[in-house]
């Protein structure tokens, strides 16, 4: 007997809403993360920020913060590393 997967309501709404958090990545000049919740820190080698999901931290150098608007924020500067942790895993190390 072949089992389907049992949809989310919850789930299904955040795919038709857009409420998943989207990174746009160019080049390793600038990174763009949207639906993002709050500038968690901000420095020059790192910004971390949690979106609903995940929390993004992004390593690089001569980072900067350069658009903050409709929960988007734009980082620019010298990117090398972008890092995902997941919400559940974050919560479980705190």
């Amino acid at each position: 007997m072949k089992r389907f997967p049992i949809l989310s309501f919850f789930g299904l709404t955040k795919e038709l809403l857009y409420l998943k958090s989207y990174i746009r990545i160019a080049d390793n000049s600038s990174a763009l993360v949207e639906n993002c919740r709050r500038i968690c820190e901000c420095t020059e080698v790192c910004v971390r920020v949690l979106t609903g999901e995940f929390e993004v931290e992004i390593w690089g150098g001569g980072l900067k913060l350069s658009n903050y608007s409709e929960n988007c924020v734009e980082i620019k500067g010298r990117i090398e590393q972008v890092k995902l942790t997941s919400k559940r895993i974050r919560e479980r190390n705190e």
